[in-house]
Formats: C-alpha cells, sequence, structure tokens
C-alpha cells in the first residue's frame, strides 16, 4: 500500500506527456476539435543536431488552456536528431516541483511528417533551397492564408534550443531513450 514504482511512473508519465504534445499538434492542424485545450506546458528541447528532409517554417497559433499562444511551426517530411534532451515541468502532489526528462543519446531519435510547436528557438541552421516569405498554406493545407513561412528541400540545424508547445508525427522512433521524473534543480535539460 502507498508504494509508487518509479520505472512504471515515468513511463506512464512519459506516455501522457507524449500524447498530450501530440493531441495539441492536431488539434492545431485541425485534426481535433479546437475546443481541446493543452496542457499549459512549455516544455524545452535541446539538441546538438537535425537533419531534415521537406522542411517548413511557419507562423500560428496553439491553444493551451487559458489562451492562444504564438508559434513558429516548424514541419519535416523526415527528421534525424542528435543528442535529444527534452524538459517538461511538472508538479507533483506531496512531491512539489519536479522535472519530467527525456534523454535519447546520438543519433537514435528520428520522425516521419513531424512537426513542433514553437513560441521560441535558438540555435543555428543551414537551409538547402530555400524559398522565404511563402504564404504558409502553401506548406501546410490547415495554416492560415497570407501567413508568412519558409520552405526548403533540407534543413541541417545544430545546437538548437526549443521552447516548445506540441509535438506529433506519423512515426516516432527513440532508440536507447532514457525516461526519468528530477528535482527541478538536477535537470539536465
Amino acid at each position: 500500500m502507498g508504494h509508487i514504482k518509479g520505472k512504471r511512473f515515468a513511463g506512464i508519465l512519459a506516455v501522457g506527456l507524449l500524447a498530450t504534445a501530440g493531441t495539441g499538434v492536431a488539434m492545431a492542424q485541425g485534426g481535433i476539435s479546437a475546443n481541446l485545450a493543452l496542457s499549459n506546458t512549455i516544455f524545452s528541447q535541446q539538441v546538438s543536431g537535425l537533419d531534415g528532409e521537406g522542411a517548413a517554417i511557419f507562423v500560428g497559433t496553439d491553444k493551451l488552456r487559458d489562451s492562444d499562444v504564438a508559434v513558429s511551426k516548424l514541419k519535416f517530411k523526415k527528421a534525424q536528431v542528435t543528442d535529444l534532451c527534452m524538459a517538461a515541468p511538472v508538479k507533483l502532489p506531496g512531491l512539489g516541483d519536479k522535472k519530467f526528462q527525456m534523454k535519447v543519446p546520438g543519433q537514435n531519435f528520428s520522425a516521419d511528417n513531424l512537426v513542433i510547436g514553437a513560441p521560441g528557438l535558438n540555435g543555428g541552421m543551414t537551409l538547402v533551397k530555400p524559398q522565404i516569405g511563402v504564404d504558409a498554406s502553401q506548406l501546410d493545407s490547415n495554416a492560415q492564408p497570407g501567413q508568412w513561412g519558409i520552405s526548403a528541400s533540407e534543413i541541417h540545424a545544430f545546437d538548437q534550443k526549443i521552447k516548445a508547445t506540441s509535438i506529433s508525427a506519423d512515426k516516432l522512433t527513440a532508440a536507447g531513450s532514457q525516461v526519468s521524473v528530477v528535482d527541478a534543480s538536477k535537470a539536465d535539460c
């Protein structure tokens, strides 16, 4: 009675957070009713490298529980991420402020049709065959016509720090992932 298995709890929490992120992007893309709101959690991602094919960046909104937030939508037909570290603040009854943390070392994270809602991102990138100032509705059928966007056949990003409200993909692979819930002050990312 009263015993919580740490690995089971972390696994359940990880699945819940990923499902919430995927639901948010599906909602933002019109796949789910717009009255379904995200959790109001803005989480962080750090990646040492991201190589993407069929890249698009355009402005839009994600609907949080209490309000809408302006985001850059980052969309990739195929993405390969190197050294992912993702963390989300959580408040657990009786335990206080913690961080959910998922680390995927090396080139073990890949996704098909990856979409990230990002209120902020920092880092370097190289775009191959970029088109800047494209109407976002040409990049995504659910984007608002007349919104600003960038398209490129490839993107090579490095040392990215991303604040995200949502993530979704048709397929996501994270081999060798390390999932944990840690004290907020002890998180790696």
